[in-house]
């Protein structure tokens, strides 16, 4: 009925008025007192007519019984993300938007990956990669992860042993690995299947994935689980539209305020994914970046900018000035190299609106190759 628009409330009658203790039903209660039963269904209607109006105090009930039941921010896992989201991720419409090739999906996968391993559910929609694209990056993460730790604890191996996503996915190239690779490999499959696999789930589709769709996924999930996911959109512009008419702001700005709605409705958060206008690839993120939609300044509430750490205006720059021009081509072709040669390069995550919370950011080490974010130590 809250979907529909229609006013309803879920009444208890037994406390709405005077409930005879020998009564087993509402009949009994009417035969027994049919002035006391009238005043408890006047009590519900005049609850009822509140809501419709919208009146505060038809809603204060409901208020507080999600106060009572209100539950802690789900971590992302990054200690540093989670401090300027004042402790993590909160029922809500969170957007995140970067450059191309910047990480954006694979910076949502490093949080549903360590969320899921950590028993949380993860319900992602992909509307670009396949399923088996995904989980070959989240591998090539685990690959990377496992390296680095055995480089911590003294063991002497290089970063050579972790693997891409091309090859993790190539099974001809299996043949070649040496048998400390291919155990790396076997061991990352089999803990995340013990792990993360349990609590992650993936629906793939172009073009055939609309608010809809997702919200009728989120009612199956709840059902048969039990258990309210976090649900990852990658990427928003390419959800399907509501109506073939529409122009591409039209059908972005639809689905943005669909998608916060199912945020509100399911009290959950609900991360999307945005790509970034080509006019704003050389100046520092900002909400004019994010393509295609005016809604997702105005109706997310919380909306996170990814770029390349050094892209901040330094003091007394400007869009105009040359000297920062060339500056900011410096940094691209030293990240660009950077990437070619299998290193890490730093990436700021930047918060550009939080609606109940503060603005901030934090930096976080990149490593393209191997589909890996980690906090910047």
């Amino acid at each position: 009925m809250d979907a529909a628009g229609i006013p309803s409330v879920i009444a208890d009658i037994t406390k709405a008025g005077a409930w005879p203790k020998e009564a087993k039903d509402c009949n009994d209660f009417l035969i027994m007192d049919r002035e006391a039963f009238r005043a408890a269904l006047l009590q519900i209607q005049e609850a009822v007519t509140e809501k419709a109006l919208g009146r505060v105090s038809g809603y204060l009930p409901e208020f507080t019984d999600k106060l009572l039941g209100n539950t802690p921010p789900i971590s992302t896992r990054f200690p540093s993300f989670d401090k300027i989201l004042d402790g993590g991720l909160h029922p809500g419409l969170i957007v995140i938007g970067a450059l191309s090739s910047l990480g954006k999906t694979t910076f949502i996968l490093n949080m549903a990956d360590a969320m899921a391993t950590a028993g949380q559910d993860v319900l992602i929609f992909s509307l670009e990669m396949s399923r088996f694209e995904l989980i070959s990056k989240i591998i090539s993460r685990r690959t990377a992860l496992k390296v680095l730790k055995w480089i911590g604890s003294g063991k002497n191996v290089s970063m050579k042993m972790a693997k891409s996503n091309l090859g993790v996915s190539d099974f001809k190239r299996w043949d070649n690995y040496s048998a400390g690779e291919l155990q790396i490999l076997n061991e990352c499959m089999v803990e995340l299947q013990d792990t993360a696999a349990r609590n992650l789930y993936i629906k793939e589709g172009l073009q055939s994935i609309g608010p809809a769709e997702i919200r009728a996924d989120i009612e199956r999930h709840k059902r048969m689980t039990g258990r309210a996911p976090v649900v990852m959109v990658d990427y928003l512009q390419i959800l399907k539209s509501p109506d073939t008419r529409m122009t591409d702001k039209q059908k972005t700005d639809e689905n943005v305020v669909a998608m916060k709605r199912i945020s509100r409705d399911y009290n959950i958060p609900v991360i999307g994914v945005s790509s970034f206008n080509r006019d704003n690839y050389l100046v520092p993120v900002n909400m004019a970046a994010y393509k295609e939609s005016g809604a997702l300044e105005y109706t997310s509430d919380i909306l996170i900018g990814l770029q390349y750490d050094g892209m901040d205006y330094l003091e007394g720059e400007t869009d105009k000035d040359k000297n920062r021009a060339a500056r900011i081509r410096a940094l691209f072709k030293e990240n660009e190299q950077t990437i070619n040669e299998g290193k890490p390069v730093k990436i700021q995550a930047k918060i550009l609106k939080n609606r109940s919370g503060k603005r901030g950011s934090c930096t976080l080490d990149y490593l393209p190759l191997f589909n890996l974010y980690i906090d910047t130590k």
